[in-house]
């Protein structure tokens, strides 16, 4: 593998955690709501999605994994259902503010929401399966190409969408008063049933 194919890839990566959708959307709404290092938490779980999805590639199953539309289907399921339920719980608790930039969700329910965001999103399916194959050999990739698709993958992931989060907490910080943030926890909790809403009537 040359600098030319990571190079492409790069791009790639670049116009899939760009190009907003459910992972964006849910991302800001979390660091809006919860914050900056919340929505980290939740970044790190779409980049093992991410992560996930390549790996299955290398191993030769994108096959497998565009066949299988019952286990996909069961996880876009849950991952929709989750981000609604998530939405619900933050516009019940439409008064509190986030401490220390983690709320009281918990961090683990931050890391698993983002993971079953990008596991029943089928964008990024289609790009591990389809996308990716025509780019990268994966028949002659090697360890080090291996690592270093991956950390395009995550650094890429974290500073896109991180800048997205990073201005949303920056507006909220400059331009809303305290007062507000009863209105955009509720905002916030529209958002995730919104997209959770659109994952669960996604037909493919």
């Amino acid at each position: 593998m040359n600098t030319e194919v990571l190079f492409a890839f790069f791009l790639g990566m670049l116009v899939l955690a760009a190009t907003p959708g459910p992972g964006v959307f849910a991302s800001v709404s979390r660091a809006v709501s919860e914050g900056f290092r919340s929505a980290l938490i939740f970044i790190g779980g779409l980049v093992t999605g991410d992560i996930l999805f390549f790996c299955l590639a290398l191993l030769g199953l994108s096959a497998i994994s565009l066949l299988m539309g019952r286990l996909f289907f069961i996880i876009r399921i849950t991952g929709g259902a989750y981000l609604v339920f998530l939405g619900i719980q933050m516009i019940r608790r439409r008064g509190e503010e986030f401490r220390n930039g983690v709320k009281s969700s918990g961090r683990h329910k931050s890391y698993i929401s983002g993971l079953l965001v990008t596991l029943g999103n089928p964008k990024p399916i289609l790009f591990y399966a389809s996308v990716v194959p025509t780019i990268i050999d994966i028949h002659e990739i090697n360890g080090v190409e291996v690592l270093a698709i991956a950390f395009i993958i995550t650094a890429v992931s974290f500073i896109v969408i991180g800048v997205y989060c990073a201005l949303a907490v920056l507006s909220k910080s400059v331009f809303i008063q305290k007062r507000h943030y009863g209105r955009i926890n509720t905002v916030s909790g529209l958002v995730l049933i919104t997209v959770g809403s659109a994952i669960l009537l996604k037909k493919h």
